[in-house]
């Protein structure tokens, strides 16, 4: 048990990321909204951003089929994509389908090992199913995987049963060639005779192939999601946890048009998100019940500062207060940090600054920074695009503000103009963007002002 609470502890702010996060998950997890619509035998498509929260869902609904210490209510199998370049329609769905059986006929193996009593109790047609399955669609890694679970299993019958499965001929049930969708059909029918509801395809995975084979990944999703066959089927689910990056391609699919495949985007109210984050606080400081107040006197600010800077995801609230949550730590524990303490950690870490160069978005930490006019803009993206120096404020006024494509230097040059006349023009420029980005526009983080120098960016990404 201290084991358990060491390991959430040290989960709690480190990756930042749910499938790195197996002790914490289940203490820190908040039901999204819809939750409960996610958990029928309906398929669908949950969309979100990277760190929205996608994997912490997938992982919520499988701990919810998968109790600990209690027969499974679904036979949950996890599929991360793999397409084959090249491989388009129907060919792409078969591939697809294969996938998923042997999956699933991995799952159903180390189901039955854990539980023996659910093949034991099942009728001796659905045992002949399940043991005609696995070896149907384990093939060549039978041996290797009755490795794994004798390593693993600790329990002579469920050991016994897993080795009987793998190596005891199978009678025949169906013919090699069988359509994949009547193999789907039996594997229900045969999962709902022993007490489950059916087969949940859990699907995610995606960004390692939006960066190198995006093409095939969209031929795959569209010609998956337009086999109607494969959601007509009682029992079988599938499940998707996809980036806002392919919800144009999922939509435009022919079981999402035809209704089929429910559509949903991942999205939380700050309620949420605050829920979240002093779960995670909790968990890190080892107090129950733990809130912003806990950390830190300046409770109203943290929470303006999150709801300012954190943007609408998890990981966004996470990243901004753990630099507040190491200094609690490191001051012991004992008391909230002052005033004085929490302004002394927003300076020192504060959330980084980006734009976008090609959709000209600007981000402060997880958020879009929005009410930007064009004139402060430029000057912000001339800021930012010479970031690494200082950049006089001639320059600034003549190359950014006034947008021209060189400065001129001399009275004689076109567009000169005196200092006298445009430095007021340009603090005032500067007030204004400062007044829009700044948290405070007295003592800048972000737009620095060197007297005689210049102006410098700083904290960028």
């Amino acid at each position: 048990m201290a084991a358990d609470r060491h390991s959430i502890a040290v989960e709690a702010f480190d990756a930042l990321a749910a499938e790195r996060e197996l002790h914490l998950q289940p203490v820190v997890f908040v039901e999204p909204p819809q939750y409960a619509t996610y958990t029928g035998m309906r398929s669908f498509v949950v969309f979100g951003e990277s760190g929205s929260g996608k994997t912490a869902l997938r992982l919520a609904l499988m701990r919810q089929a998968m109790p600990p210490n209690a027969p499974p209510t679904h036979l949950v199998v996890h599929w991360q994509p793999d397409p084959v370049e090249g491989i388009k329609g129907s060919p792409a769905v078969r591939i697809f389908v294969r996938q998923a059986l042997e999956i699933c006929a991995t799952t159903l193996l180390t189901t039955c090992a854990h539980y023996p009593r659910l093949f034991h109790d099942a009728p001796p047609t659905a045992q002949t199913f399940i043991h005609w399955f696995i070896q149907a669609y384990t093939g060549d890694d039978r041996p290797h995987l009755l490795a794994i679970i004798e390593e693993a299993m600790t329990a002579e019958e469920g050991m016994l049963l897993a080795r009987r499965l793998i190596t005891d001929p199978a009678a025949p049930v169906l013919y090699p060639d069988v359509a994949e969708q009547r193999v789907i059909a039996l594997l229900t029918g045969t999962l709902q005779r022993m007490g489950m509801r059916g087969v949940w395809v859990m699907v995610d995975g995606f960004e390692p192939w939006l960066r190198s084979a995006a093409s095939g990944l969209s031929d795959l999703l569209t010609a998956i999601l337009s086999t109607l066959e494969l959601f007509d089927l009682n029992g079988f689910a599938i499940k998707m946890f996809a980036p806002r990056s392919l919800e144009p391609v999922i939509t435009g699919s022919w079981g999402a048009v035809k209704g089929r495949v429910d559509l949903f985007t991942l999205s939380w109210t700050p309620e949420h998100l605050t829920r979240i984050t002093e779960r995670h606080i909790a968990a890190k400081i080892g107090r129950p019940q733990a809130t912003f107040g806990d950390l830190c006197a300046a409770e109203r600010e943290v929470r303006a500062w999150l709801q300012r800077y954190g943007g609408s995801t998890p990981r966004g609230w996470l990243k901004l207060i753990r630099p507040l949550v190491d200094a609690f730590l490191a001051s012991g524990a004992s008391q909230p940090l002052s005033h004085a303490a929490w302004r002394a950690v927003w300076r020192t870490h504060p959330p980084r600054l980006f734009i976008d160069l090609t959709t000209d978005r600007v981000f402060i930490g997880d958020a879009e920074v929005s009410g930007l006019q064009p004139r402060p803009y430029r000057l912000l993206r001339y800021l930012y695009e010479n970031r690494a120096r200082r950049v006089p404020r001639s320059e600034l006024y003549y190359c950014a503000y006034q947008g021209f494509a060189e400065e001129p230097r001399v009275h004689d040059d076109r567009g000169w103009e005196d200092p006298a006349d445009w430095n007021n023009v340009l603090d005032n420029a500067l007030l204004r963007l400062r007044r829009i980005i700044e948290p405070d526009p007295r003592h800048p983080i972000y737009i620095l002002t060197d007297r005689g120098w210049g102006v410098k960016l700083e904290n960028t990404q």
